[in-house]
C-alpha cells in the first residue's frame, strides 16, 4: 500500500463516525497533523498526498489555520446529496450546510463588488487600521495584467503571511489568477547559511549543475506557474538571489540553475514579507522592481475596540480546543485590552492560550462544568494592564459591553461572526488540553495532592508554550557586540567564535552566548599576560587529561586555532584553563548551586552597583552583587548590611568581597570570625577584576583561595588590546573609503568586497565604506579622491597618488588583511605565515560562487592554469594562478546564467596577441568540456589582459 492510500484511509478512518450534529456545531475535520500521527508519517508528507487526494476529488478541503480535510464520500452520505467538484475547497463548513438552492439566489441581494471585498471584508480592522493596507493589496493584485510584485512590511507576529494568503483568495475571487494556481510559500530564512541550496530549491536545476545534481529537477517558481509566490523573510535572499530575480520580475522567464540555453516562462506574481529595514537590507535594483510596499500595523497602532474582537476571536478559538464553555470575566478582558503586548498579535494570541491552558487544569481539577478565566491565572506582565485604566479611561468607556458585562461567556453553540484575525503561526496545538487530561489523571491516581499537581502540570503548560512566545518576546539578555567590542578586540572575539563552533562540533554540544563572550574575556586576559610575559598559575595537566580526555582533546584544538588567527604562541599550561573551560559548561547548571560569591563595595552612591551591572549585562548573569556606601552612612551599618549579604549569598564555597579602598578591607576577615563563612577581601577594585571574578566562577574546581590568587596576578587593564582602536574611532573625522577592483565587470570586485566585511566585521564602527569599481567604472564616475581613498584593492591597480594598492593574491596569501587592519585600526601585526594554500582561496570561491561547486571548479580552472604555464613559464606564478583561477570561476558561473560580457575591439586584440590566444583557448578546452559551455572571445580576450596586466 503506498503512502497515499495510508494517508486516505486513515482520513475514512477519521471520519467513520462523523454525523450531521456534529459538523451544524462547527466541526471542521481533520489536519495534516492528525493523520500523521496516526499513521505515523512527517505532517509535510501527509499535506503533500492530501492535496493528491484533492486533485482526484477525493477529500473536501477547509481554507484556514491549519487546513482541515473531510472524506468526500462520507460527507455526501451524510448530507445525502452530491458535492460538486467546484466545491471542494471551502472557507467553512457552514458552505457544505447550505441548501443548493441557497448558494445560487443569495447573489442576487449581493452586488458584486461586495462579493470581490469578502475576502478583505471580514478580517478585524478592515474598516479601520488594515482599510489603507486592503486597499493598497486589491490595487496589487487587480493591476493589469496581473497585479503588482508586492512587499509586506512590519514586525514579528501582526500577520503579514495570513495578509498575503487574503491576497491570493482575492485574485481567486476576482479571476485574475485561474482557480487552479497556487499559492505557493517558502521561507528564505530557512536556507539562509546556503545560498546554492536556496537557489536551487527556488529556480530548480539541471543534472550536473553542481555536486550531488544527480537529476533534473524543478523548483518553486515552476511549482507558482500562474499563481503566485510568497516569499517569507525575504531579507535574508542574497544579493546574487534577488539578481537572479529580475528576469522573472521584468520579463516572467528564468533558467534552471546549469542552464545555458533553454528559457522557460512563469508567469508568477511575486510577493515579500519582511521584518527588516528594506532599504538597508535589500538591493536598491530589486527594490525599483517592487512598486508595492504594504505596512501592516502594529498592535499598538490599532483601536481598541479591535484589539477587543481579536481578544474574543482567541477566546472562541480557544473553545474549540478545550470543547467546553469559558467564562472570562470583565477585569481579564480589561487586562489584555491593555496590557503592553510587545509581540503584536501573536503575543497577545500566546498569552490567552496560556491563561486558557491554566484555567482549564483549574476546570480539571475542581470538576468543574466550565472554564472560568478570573485574574489570579494571569502572568504578571498581563495583570500589569490593569494598571493603565486611568490612562485609557475614556476609551474603554467608549466600549460599553466591556463595563456592562460582569463576565463573557464563549460556547461552541454561538454564532461565530465573521471576522478574523490576520496572526500566523501563533496556533497551540489542541493535543495540550488532551495532554494535561491524561497527565492530571495519573498524577492523581499516584496520589498527588492538588497543589503538588497544579505546580507540575503549570510547569509543563509554561515550557509547552515557552517556544511559542520567544516568537514573540525578544528581550535583550546579552550586551550587543559593539558593547563587547569596548572591552574586547574584534579580531580576538571572532577567533573565539570560530574556534567554539568547532567544539559545538566535536564535543556534540551548543554553548550559550555568555560562553562565548566568557571565553572572549579570558583569552583578552591571556594575551596581555603574554605581552607582559608572565606565566600562568601551576596546574596538574596530567590529571585535567586523565579526567577530561574529550575536554582536552578539543583544547589543543582550540589552541592551533588560536595561536593561527591571532598569531600568538599559547603556553603548555592553558590546555589545563580551556579543558576546564570546556568541562565547566556541562555543569554549569550545578555550579549555579556551588559557585564563590561575589560581591562588589565601593564608596559612592552607584559606584559598585554601577560595576555590577556592567559584569552582569557583559556576562548575562546575576552573580555579581553589589553594596554601595554613601560618604554620610557610617561603616558599622555597611558591615552590617555585608554580614547579612554574605550569609545569603554562601553556597559552601565562600564569598569574596571586592572592595576599593580603607576600611573595607578588612571586612572578609572580620566576617569571617562573626559568621563562620570563609570570606576574603581583596583592594583596588575595578571592573576588568570584577570581570574575571565572576567569569571565573564557571571553573567548578575553582575555590576561593585559588580565585583570590589569580586576580592578584590580573592585568587590570583588561580590554587595553581595544585601547588603539576606540582612539582610532575617537578620531575618525569624516568617511574613509576602500576601493575594490576588477579587469571585467564588477562580479569580482563586489565578491572581494563580501571577503573584506567578512575578515574585518567592523568596518563601519570605523568610517569605512567599500566600493566595488572597474578600470573603467571608476574613471567615468569621476571619485573624489581628496584624501577619502584609503588603499584600493584587487587585481588592478588604479595608480591613486599617495594610496596604496594591495593585490588579491596578497590578500589571500600574503599580509593583505593585515596591511588594510595596520591603515584602519593604527595597529602592528607581528609574526606572519606565508605558507598558507588553497584552502583560503577555496573559502573564497565558496563565498564569491553561488551554485557551481568550489572544489570542482578550482580543481578544473587550475588545471588550465597548468596548461598555460607549462606553455609560457608563468612568472609571479602563485599570484597569477590566484587571480586566474577567481577571474576564470566566477566567468564560468556568469556564462552557465547566460551573461556574455563584451569587448571592444576584441578582434584586433587577438591578433595582436594570437600565440597567447591560441594557448588560452586550448587551456579552456578543459573547462568548456566539464561545464557544458562556449568561452566566446570577448571573454578571452579579459583573460589576456589579466596576463598583460599582471
Amino acid at each position: 500500500m503506498g503512502r497515499k492510500e495510508k494517508v486516505y484511509n486513515a482520513l475514512k478512518e477519521l471520519c467513520a463516525n462523523i454525523t450531521l450534529e456534529h459538523l451544524n456545531k462547527g466541526f471542521s475535520g481533520f489536519a495534516a497533523m492528525d493523520i500523521g500521527e496516526k499513521i505515523r508519517v512527517s505532517r509535510s508528507n501527509v499535506s503533500k498526498e492530501l492535496n493528491r487526494l484533492l486533485e482526484e476529488k477525493k477529500v473536501i478541503k477547509l481554507k484556514g489555520r491549519p487546513v482541515y480535510y473531510l472524506d468526500k464520500t462520507k460527507i455526501e452520505n451524510i448530507l445525502a446529496r452530491t458535492i460538486e467538484e467546484g466545491s471542494l475547497e471551502l472557507n467553512s463548513i457552514n458552505e457544505l450546510l447550505k441548501p443548493e438552492t441557497e448558494t445560487t439566489t443569495t447573489t442576487t441581494t449581493t452586488t458584486t463588488s461586495n462579493k470581490l471585498e469578502d475576502t478583505f471584508y471580514s478580517l478585524i480592522g478592515s474598516q479601520g487600521s488594515l482599510e489603507v493596507a486592503i486597499k493598497q493589496a486589491k490595487a496589487a493584485v487587480l493591476y493589469p495584467p496581473r497585479g503588482l510584485h508586492t512587499l509586506i512590511i512590519g514586525p514579528t507576529g501582526v500577520g503579514k503571511t495570513m495578509f498575503a494568503e487574503k491576497m491570493y483568495q482575492y485574485a481567486l475571487q476576482t479571476g485574475t489568477i485561474s482557480a487552479n494556481a497556487q499559492l505557493v510559500i517558502f521561507n528564505c530564512a530557512e536556507y539562509a547559511d546556503n545560498p546554492q541550496l536556496l537557489l536551487s530549491y527556488l529556480f530548480g536545476y539541471v543534472k550536473g549543475a553542481f555536486t550531488g545534481a544527480v537529476k533534473d529537477k524543478k523548483g518553486i517558481i515552476e511549482k507558482a506557474k500562474e499563481g503566485i509566490l510568497l516569499l517569507d523573510e525575504i531579507h535574508r535572499l542574497s544579493p546574487e538571489g534577488q539578481e537572479m530575480l529580475f528576469l522573472l520580475m521584468d520579463k516572467n522567464i528564468y533558467r534552471r540553475l546549469g542552464e545555458t540555453e533553454e528559457i522557460r516562462e512563469a508567469n508568477v506574481l511575486l510577493i515579500g514579507a519582511t521584518t527588516e529595514d528594506i532599504n538597508s537590507t535589500l538591493l536598491k535594483t530589486f527594490l525599483r522592481r517592487i512598486p508595492m510596499i504594504i505596512k501592516i500595523p502594529q498592535l499598538r497602532e490599532r483601536s481598541l475596540q479591535e484589539r477587543l474582537q481579536l481578544i474574543k476571536e482567541f477566546f472562541r478559538g480557544e473553545v474549540k480546543n478545550v470543547k467546553v464553555p469559558i467564562r472570562v470575566y470583565k477585569d481579564v478582558m480589561k487586562a489584555f485590552l491593555l496590557y503592553d503586548c510587545q509581540g503584536n498579535i501573536g503575543q497577545l494570541k500566546a498569552d490567552i492560550q496560556l491563561t486558557c491552558a491554566r484555567g482549564f487544569l483549574e476546570y480539571k481539577k475542581g470538576n468543574k462544568k466550565i472554564v472560568e478565566i478570573d485574574t489570579p491565572l494571569l502572568t504578571e506582565y498581563v495583570y500589569k494592564g490593569l494598571f493603565n485604566y486611568k490612562k485609557y479611561r475614556d476609551e474603554i468607556l467608549n466600549l460599553p459591553d466591556v463595563n456592562k458585562q460582569k463576565y463573557y461567556e464563549f460556547t461552541e453553540a454561538q454564532k461565530e461572526e465573521q471576522l478574523i484575525s490576520i496572526v500566523d503561526d501563533y496556533n497551540i496545538s489542541e493535543r495540550l488540553y488532551q495532554e494535561i487530561s491524561e497527565e492530571y489523571l495519573v498524577y492523581s491516581q499516584l496520589g498527588y495532592s492538588q497543589v503538588k499537581i497544579s505546580e507540575i502540570l503549570n510547569k509543563y503548560i509554561e515550557k509547552y508554550l515557552e517556544k511559542l512566545l520567544k516568537k514573540c518576546i525578544s528581550k535583550k539578555e546579552m550586551p550587543d557586540k559593539e558593547e563587547l567590542f569596548k572591552i574586547v578586540s574584534p579580531r580576538v572575539y571572532f577567533s573565539v567564535e570560530t574556534a567554539l563552533k568547532v567544539a559545538e562540533r566535536k564535543l556534540k554540544k551548543k554553548f550559550s552566548k555568555k560562553i562565548y563572550i566568557a571565553f572572549s574575556l579570558h583569552v583578552s586576559a591571556l594575551m596581555e599576560r603574554l605581552i607582559n610575559n608572565r606565566s600562568v598559575t601551576d596546574i596538574d595537566i596530567n590529571k585535567i587529561a586523565l579526567n577530561n580526555p574529550r575536554e582536552f582533546a578539543v583544547a589543543k584544538l582550540i589552541r592551533q586555532i588560536l595561536e593561527k588567527d591571532l598569531e600568538i604562541a599559547i603556553p603548555q599550561e592553558e590546555l589545563s584553563f580551556i579543558a576546564m573551560f570546556l568541562y565547566a559548561v556541562d555543569t554549569e547548571e550545578r555550579c549555579k548551586h556551588n559557585k564563590i560569591g561575589i560581591i562588589v563595595l565601593a564608596h559612592g552612591e552607584r559606584t559598585a552597583s554601577s560595576i555590577a551591572d556592567v559584569v552582569n549585562n557583559l556576562l548575562g548573569t546575576k552573580d555579581c552583587k553589589a553594596i554601595d556606601m554613601p560618604l554620610e552612612v557610617k561603616v558599622e551599618n555597611i558591615l552590617e548590611i555585608t554580614i547579612e549579604e554574605v550569609k545569603e549569598l554562601d553556597q559552601g564555597k565562600g564569598v569574596l568581597l571586592l572592595v576599593d579602598m580603607g576600611s573595607l578591607v578588612a571586612f572578609g576577615e572580620i566576617i569571617t570570625k562573626k559568621t563562620k563563612v570563609k570570606t576574603m577581601s581583596l583592594g583596588m577594585v575595578s571592573t576588568p577584576i570584577v570581570l574575571e571574578a565572576v567569569r571565573k566562577c564557571l571553573l567548578p574546581e575553582m575555590t576561593l583561595e585559588q580565585l583570590v590568587q589569580d586576580l592578584q596576578g590580573a592585568n587590570p587593564y583588561l580590554g587595553r588590546l581595544a585601547t588603539n582602536r576606540v582612539k582610532k574611532q575617537v578620531s575618525i573625522s569624516k568617511p574613509k573609503t576602500i576601493i575594490t577592483t576588477c579587469l571585467t565587470g564588477e562580479g569580482s570586485a563586489l565578491k572581494l568586497a563580501e571577503l573584506l566585511r567578512k575578515a574585518l566585521p567592523d568596518l563601519n564602527e570605523y568610517g569605512v565604506r567599500l566600493e566595488p569599481v572597474n578600470e573603467k567604472s571608476f574613471l567615468d564616475a569621476n571619485i573624489n579622491i581628496k584624501g577619502d581613498i584609503l588603499a584600493v584593492v584587487g587585481s588592478v591597480d588604479l595608480n591613486i597618488p599617495q594610496v596604496p594598492y594591495i593585490s588579491v593574491d596578497e590578500v589571500i596569501i600574503g599580509e593583505g588583511i593585515k596591511r588594510i587592519e595596520n591603515l584602519i585600526y593604527g595597529e602592528k601585526y607581528h609574526g606572519t605565515n606565508n605558507s598558507k594554500d588553497q584552502g583560503t582561496l577555496l573559502d573564497l570561491l565558496k563565498d564569491a560562487l553561488i551554485f557551481l561547486n568550489p572544489d570542482k571548479a578550482y580543481n578544473t580552472v587550475n588545471k588550465s592554469f597548468h596548461y598555460i604555464n607549462n606553455k609560457i613559464k608563468v612568472e609571479n606564478y602563485r599570484g597569477k594562478e590566484i587571480r586566474f583561477i577567481l577571474h576564470c570561476c566566477c566567468m564560468v558561473e556568469r556564462l552557465i546564467q547566460g551573461e556574455e560580457l563584451p569587448y571592444e575591439q576584441i578582434t584586433e586584440v587577438i591578433k595582436g596577441n594570437i600565440e597567447m590566444y591560441k594557448i588560452i583557448k586550448e587551456s579552456l578546452e578543459i573547462v568548456e568540456e566539464t561545464f557544458g559551455i562556449e568561452i566566446p572571445d570577448t571573454e578571452i580576450g579579459y583573460i589576456i589582459d589579466l596576463f598583460d596586466t599582471l
